[in-house]
Order: structure tokens, then C-alpha cells, then sequence
């Protein structure tokens, strides 16, 4: 009986989990070689900046606020598969926190996919609230990819679940 009640109340806890991204819908672009998964369709926008080519790829919904950002580096003849990304990396991560009221809380690094990349996480102050954002960086071929997602401190494990689930439905493609 106990281990029935225990299954019981481990699926309660997971389902949610499961079935919140089950609705989720796959987004992404062929252009920038990546695919993600997001609660619903996100705006995309397409940029240019001294040559490189910028697609956005934003959402928000009621809690929390997700992005994707490809900068193609081809138009000026930058490919990380043969030079050190960490210049370009640290510009980045203090574009990040240009913010006043910024903190970075921790810089880690992650691997998938047999690639290296780099995630901060930082706080935000909007009014009175604090906001949590989780960005990781990931430097491949000609392209610079920025993957985020934020929220509301107080809902901290919430943010995580879904943080979890965000990241993990990246793929990058050829």
C-alpha cells in the first residue's frame, strides 16, 4: 500500500511537469540551424548588424519570458569552429548585465551535444520585484547562439521546471 501511495504522489508531482510541455510547440529556423520548444509560437524578427545576420526568437506569457538569438557571423567571415570564442563570450555576458541593477549570481560551464558553452545566471530588479534570468551561450560553426529564459524570483522552483524543460528541448541542426 505504501508503495502504491508513494507512486501516487510521485505522479502528481511529474505530471504537471510532463503534460506542461507536451502543449508546448516546436519553433526554430533552418536558417539559423536551431529548433526549440516554447508554450506557444514566438515572435520572430530578423535583424542586421555590421554583417551579421540576427534572428530573434522571442515569448512571454503570464510568469515567465523566453528567448532564443542567432547572430550568423558568415557575413564577416567568423567561424568559431577555428577561433576562441572568449572575447566574444565576455562582451556578451556584460551585455547581459548592462542593467543597472544587475547581478550575476553564478557563470557555469555546460556541454551538449559535444559542444562547450557558458551559462550565467543573473537578477534583475524591475520595481519592486526581482527577477531571475538563466542564459547559456553556445558558439558553433558561424553562428552565436543565446538561449534564455526568466521570471519571478518568488516562483524560483517553477522557473526551474520550466527552465529545465526550455533547454532541454534544444536541438541544433545542419
Amino acid at each position: 500500500m505504501r508503495k502504491i501511495f508513494t507512486l501516487l504522489v510521485l505522479l502528481i508531482f511529474v505530471s504537471p511537469v510532463a503534460f506542461a510541455q507536451s502543449d508546448w510547440v516546436k519553433s526554430g529556423s533552418v536558417k539559423s540551424k536551431i529548433s526549440f520548444e516554447c508554450p506557444e509560437n514566438p515572435i520572430v524578427q530578423n535583424k542586421e548588424l555590421n554583417g551579421i545576420k540576427i534572428e530573434v526568437f522571442s515569448y512571454k506569457d503570464a510568469a515567465t519570458v523566453y528567448g532564443v538569438v542567432a547572430s550568423d557571423f558568415s557575413g564577416v567571415g567568423l567561424d568559431f569552429t577555428y577561433s576562441d570564442p572568449t572575447e566574444y563570450y565576455q562582451e556578451m555576458k556584460e551585455g547581459s548585465l548592462l542593467t543597472g541593477n544587475a547581478v550575476l549570481i553564478s557563470e557555469t560551464s555546460v556541454a551538449y551535444q559535444k559542444m562547450l558553452g557558458k551559462e550565467i545566471v543573473y537578477t534583475v530588479l524591475v520595481g519592486e520585484h526581482e527577477y531571475t534570468y538563466y542564459k547559456r551561450f553556445f558558439f558553433r560553426g558561424k553562428f552565436i547562439y543565446q538561449i534564455a529564459i526568466g521570471g519571478p524570483s518568488r516562483m524560483k522552483q517553477f522557473l526551474n521546471d520550466k527552465r529545465n524543460l526550455f533547454f532541454n528541448a534544444v536541438e541544433f541542426t545542419d
